[in-house]
């Protein structure tokens, strides 16, 4: 047991987990000893050989970092994976094509194709037609996608350049047939061999029969628009188009991609963007991928907030395992290892932590990408499954990023090891516990604290007046103002712990009073397992206060600009704004005007009258210019409009200086005074005349657009089945709806919240490992403290309580604060933002926040289940026998 004492040595105690000698220092082994590496391999035998020893305690420290680096390098695997199943999509639509000549505008005629098939080394040619096609579903209604119809395709003359697969039936062969995209063909419930609706260039119905179903993948060209594929001929007789939209080109064997780009390009005269194959495939991935890389940038961002989590853990677990190990730490010291070998050896335990974790969350990373894969529908996309690809930068901010969080968080807990003094060995390991934060660092923390909230406030209250701007610095001032808690957290965290507990310990006595005293016992470790808990509960709040405020402030809006039931426009059945000024067809107006469940069909027409301005002058007649159809008028009155006489949009009117009595140039109309002001206005336009001002300067016009609003006590849904029904007869007219716009808005925003959620989720799973992790620690730590409490009489089930009670207060502690920050931040950004885009007030969803706080104290409380019933279970005598 004792090394024999020599010259320059002294007698070593050989302890039970050591497996050799350490040195002595510059007064003890010899420095050729050193040089030799007797230093560094003891050294890591030891940080092993303790990591062993505590690989049950490290276990939940373990799983924090794995779920934290996994869900960062899962988002990389879900951005690469993404991308190579894009590309590998994307290859059916440039298929077999070596070079692509893509203009801003149409092609020629046929003469470019022959120009092309003319060039030395081309293989085969295909002109590919495309022309805006509106598509009628089984209901009579139009097909639209974002507010336009879908596209018409040719048939490809080379087959082996199609831009599309071919999964059932057929390609058109002739006049009066038609292939269909998958997606259309279920949207709509049509059968090959059925009939499809489609209108022509004048917006009258044609019928053709479906004998195809395509397949384009995800080609983003066409947005999930409807798609038909139609031979080029008829194509060219329904749309009125005679050119192409792309020519693409396969090469001869032996001619390379950009040879062939090349002379194809100077064959043109170099009048057209010419791009290889390649080229093509990159481009259209890129475009397909553009969401992609957002997410990805997204989920990137949450990853970090949950390894930063992850440090809170592993400081706290380091910290609590310095704390136990100070016997064994000292005993060290007193065989004369010297402070920075102690440190050293702590801080070999984290990185190997690090690494073995990291590994994890590598393989983690694997399942968690997948799995975004597989949950593509709830980003409201459709991505190609594919392979999972872990390309080497993944690896490397895997175990990088996570070996480097580990052995960064376990510095300041390994400094406080290598500081404990050789005589503590002699000493209970509980005394040498720091109960308190010291006076010179209590006001150190209070200074800095102060100053960095300060700071906070000074941006936070420069970034309101700046509206949406200034965001970034009322988000940073939140950022500031997190710093700064947990600077003041050892301060905050114990007194609000005892603010919480307060009432138990006043309504239930002995317990409560105990659970209190014990979480706070460690300022300084109670802050720690608090704040990470703050972080995940602090963002959940923010997202939830900015999606409420957008939900009140967005219907608010709505309700106040869309005061009508229904909208009716006519259909961009060519792509531009030509087909909408064709006006509604004649006889719609009063078609609905025969029906009781309308109270107001109003017709509205409009012009620009400005050249070079998009300012829209709107005008209606007078005896439908009333109830709903009426805007909010902010200064004057509209019982005063008249010929020569204007009503001004309020922000039009702020814009250029405007206000009522002022005289403003407006074309045809000539100089009109300004008579009033409104705010909100079902009526598309800037400016409101007199209908008889109107038709003066522009003459008789049909319509641009109804306002349909319903009759008192008639639902909307009786309203929209008298709609539909009367519409069939006009396809090309397009109906938008007050309650379906709401609910669309209601929607998105919910699915974002629960986007957001799940995400932050993570973070918050991983401070309830904390949680449990610190727990299950001070159990060890605290057996014969445990174990005197029951001998004086606390019976297990009181024990059990007391460390639950300590886990809901550390909970309920960090949900609150969480609450408290995020909430107050989102509600400053919230107002800063109705501030510039609206009125009223931010939302705070107190439901929302509740349930979080209840969810967390109860996840808190499952999480410290197993150390509170280990901790009942420990037999009093050995526990007390413990040393």
């Amino acid at each position: 047991m004792y090394a024999k004492a020599t010259p320059g040595t002294i007698p070593i105690v050989r302890p039970t987990r050591l497996s050799s000698c350490l040195p002595v220092g510059r007064g003890g082994l010899p420095w050729r000893l050193i040089t030799l590496g007797y230093v560094k391999r003891p050294l890591l035998r030891l940080a092993v050989t303790g990591f062993r020893a505590h690989a049950v305690r490290l276990v939940l420290t373990g799983f924090a970092v794995m779920v934290g680096v996994g869900f960062l390098a899962g988002t990389l695997v879900y951005g690469d994976t993404a991308r190579a199943a894009f590309y590998d999509d994307l290859a059916r639509s440039a298929r077999n094509v070596d070079v692509a000549v893509e203009p801003a505008a149409l092609l020629a005629e046929r003469d470019t194709v022959e120009t092309v098939a003319a060039v030395d080394g081309v293989a085969a040619v295909d002109g590919r037609m495309a022309a805006w096609l509106s598509m009628l579903d089984r209901d009579g209604q139009l097909m639209m996608d974002h507010g336009h119809v879908g596209y018409g395709l040719s048939v490809p003359d080379v087959p082996a350049l199609a831009a599309y697969d071919l999964l059932a039936g057929r390609l058109p062969e002739g006049p009066g047939e038609l292939a269909v995209e998958k997606n259309t063909v279920a949207r709509a419930g049509f059968t090959v061999g059925g009939p499809v609706t489609v209108l022509d260039a004048a917006g009258e119905p044609r019928t053709l029969t479906l004998v195809g179903v395509l397949d384009l993948g995800v080609n983003r060209l066409y947005g999930g628009s409807t798609v038909a594929a139609l031979t080029d001929a008829e194509l060219t007789a329904l749309t009125g188009t005679e050119r192409f939209a792309e020519v693409v080109v396969a090469a001869r064997p032996g001619v390379s991609e950009a040879v062939l780009r090349d002379r194809v390009s100077a064959a043109l005269g170099h009048a057209y963007p010419v791009l290889t194959g390649s080229e093509l495939r990159a481009k259209l991935a890129v475009e397909a991928g553009k969401y992609v890389t957002g997410f990805v940038a997204v989920l990137l961002g949450f990853g970090l907030v949950a390894l930063t989590v992850s440090a809170f853990v592993i400081y706290n677990t380091f910290a609590i395992l310095a704390a136990q190990r100070t016997r064994e730490l000292a005993l060290l010291r007193a065989v004369g290892a010297s402070r920075r070998q102690v440190s050293a050896t702590v801080l070999l335990e984290a990185l190997l932590l690090g690494i073995v974790a990291s590994i994890g969350g590598l393989l983690m990373s694997v399942l968690i990408g997948y799995g975004l894969i597989w949950g593509r529908e709830l980003v409201a996309t459709d991505i190609p499954l594919h392979t999972p690809v872990v390309r080497w930068p993944t690896f490397l901010v895997a175990v990088g990023f996570g070996t480097f969080v580990a052995v960064v968080s376990a510095l300041v807990p390994a400094l406080s090891a290598g500081r404990v003094a050789p005589l503590a060995a002699l000493r209970d390991a509980a005394l040498s516990e720091p109960r308190a934060v010291a006076g010179g660092r209590r006001t150190a923390r209070v200074v800095a604290a102060t100053l960095l909230a300060t700071i906070a406030l000074l941006a936070v209250g420069a970034g309101i007046p700046l509206g949406f701007p200034g965001l970034p610095l009322v988000l940073g001032g939140g950022m500031l103002l997190f710093v700064a808690a947990v600077v003041a957290g050892p301060l905050l965290v114990p007194r609000a712990v005892a603010l919480v507990g307060w009432l138990p310990a006043r309504l239930f006595g002995t317990v409560p009073t105990l659970a209190v005293a014990n979480t706070r016992r460690n300022p300084r470790r109670a802050a720690a397992t608090t704040l990470a808990l703050v972080i995940g509960v602090a963002l959940m709040s923010l997202f939830a206060v900015l999606l409420a405020t957008a939900r009140d402030q967005s219907g608010r809006e709505l309700t106040e600009n869309f005061p009508v039931e229904f909208t009716l426009n006519r259909a961009r059945t060519d792509g531009t704004f030509e087909s909408m000024r064709a006006g509604m067809p004649a006889g719609l107006a009063s078609a609905l005007r025969g029906h009781p469940e309308f109270a107001t069909v109003a017709e509205v027409r409009s012009e620009m009258p400005l050249v070079g301005e998009r300012t829209r002058v709107a005008a209606v007649p007078p005896s439908q210019l009333r109830g709903a159809i009426l805007p909010e008028v902010t200064a004057g009155s509209l019982s005063d409009l008249g010929p020569g006489t204007v009503a001004l949009a309020r922000g039009y009117a702020a814009e250029r200086g405007l206000s009522v009595g002022s005289a403003v140039p407006f074309g045809a109309l000539g100089t009109p005074r300004v008579v009033a002001l409104f705010d909100d206005s079902p009526l598309d336009g800037s400016a409101l005349v007199s209908y008889g001002a109107f038709t003066s300067a522009y003459g008789e016009r049909p319509a641009v657009e109804l306002l349909v609003d319903l009759a008192p006590g008639v639902s909307t849904t009786d309203g929209r089945r008298v709609l539909d029904a009367e519409l069939r007869a006009y396809p090309v007219v397009q109906v938008t709806s007050r309650a379906a716009e709401a609910d669309e808005l209601a929607a998105s925003l919910d699915e974002l919240l629960g986007i957001f959620a799940a995400l932050l989720g993570m973070s918050v799973l991983i401070s309830l490992f904390g949680i449990g992790n610190t727990l299950a620690l001070s159990v060890v730590e605290r057996r014969r403290e445990s174990a005197t409490m029951r001998a004086l009489g606390l019976s297990r089930r009181q024990l059990r309580g007391m460390l639950l009670l300590e886990a809901a207060l550390v909970a309920v502690v960090g949900a609150v604060g969480g609450v408290a920050l995020g909430g107050g931040v989102g509600w400053v950004a919230a107002a800063a933002l109705i501030d510039t885009y609206g009125h009223g007030v931010p939302v705070l969803p107190l439901g929302q926040l509740t349930l979080v706080v209840l969810a967390a104290a109860g996840a808190a409380l499952l999480a410290a289940v197993l150390p509170a019933r280990r901790a009942a279970r420990l037999p009093v005598v050995a526990a007390l026998a413990d040393d």
